[in-house]
């Protein structure tokens, strides 16, 4: 609760200050440090995806909503493709960092780096615009062509996942649009501060999981990171742990790690991610049907 009511009062201020200083060197500050913010706010909604950022449902599910309007995002959405993500985590559906020699190396580099440089959080906008105005065509084949697209969508379309996402999406715009008006926003500082903010969510989305091993479970890192840093990232790093422990809070996830040799750093990962997919010959996983 203190994390998000300190995250939200930093959202207000931050886009307030860009929108009003006249120093575009003060706006670039607001975005880094806008970004910054919005890491735990992420971390939050990724514990209410799961039902344990609060012991109550309703109270859970609030504040996971809360966090999403902040973040832009219609929030029932969101959790469907993250849990979606557990069931089909390191399957070709989800082989971001790898490609087949018979697939086409530039598409498949043209999709990692597209996903890392914004397309990946720009297409929760997109699905807000959607769902708000048309859902309808989110379920098109337009969207279903593409593997990866599909593989999240699959099972979205169910009546009351629309319905929630549906309200869900319009109240993110309504916020968005009060805000706006309320505390005289100018567009260029507030493009600038979410272009940021989506450019360093989209980029290190998928580093807790490039070049883990091809596993539903045990697909992921746990990534070692500078301790001040456990602080913004809420043990987000710790995605080993989390997905073989999918129920356990932030907060409890380091207790949960084998400590010494064999851990990758966040930053080395994040590095080895930038130089494109690797190719492989290595089987996907065949079982798909963990349920969370």
């Amino acid at each position: 609760m203190v994390i998000t009511i300190l995250c939200t009062c930093a959202y207000i201020a931050l886009l307030w200050t860009a929108s009003h200083v006249h120093d575009y060197r003060w706006v670039l500050l607001c975005g880094f440090l806008f970004a910054v913010i919005m890491v735990p706010v992420y971390s939050l909604i990724h514990e209410a995806e799961h039902g344990i950022i609060n012991s109550n449902e309703a109270v859970n599910d609030s504040m996971g909503r809360w966090l999403s309007i902040l973040f832009i995002a219609p929030y029932t959405f969101f959790k469907h493709c993250h849990l979606k993500h557990h069931k089909k985590n390191r399957t070709d559906e989800e082989m971001w960092d790898l490609y087949y020699e018979h697939k086409d190396k530039l598409k498949r580099y043209g999709t990692l780096y597209g996903m890392m440089i914004g397309i990946g959080y720009f297409s929760m906008w997109l699905a807000v615009v959607l769902y708000a105005f048309a859902p309808g065509l989110i379920y098109t084949r337009f969207f279903n062509s593409n593997k990866e697209i599909a593989g999240f969508l699959k099972g979205g379309d169910r009546i009351d996942k629309v319905a929630k996402s549906r309200w869900e999406s319009i109240l993110v715009i309504v916020f968005q649009v009060a805000l706006f008006f309320t505390l005289d926003l100018k567009w260029a500082p507030w493009l600038t501060l979410f272009a940021m903010h989506g450019f360093l969510w989209s980029s290190q989305n998928y580093v807790n999981h490039a070049f883990s091993p091809r596993d539903i479970i045990n697909g992921a890192h746990n990534l070692k990171i500078p301790k001040w840093l456990k602080f913004i990232y809420l043990n987000f790093n710790l995605h080993l742990a989390h997905h073989q422990n999918p129920k356990i809070p932030w907060i409890h996830l380091p207790f949960f790690i084998k400590q010494g040799k064999g851990r990758i750093g966040f930053f080395r990962n994040y590095l080895r991610l930038w130089k494109g997919p690797r190719l492989t010959d290595e089987k996907e996983p065949k079982h798909l049907s963990q349920v969370l």
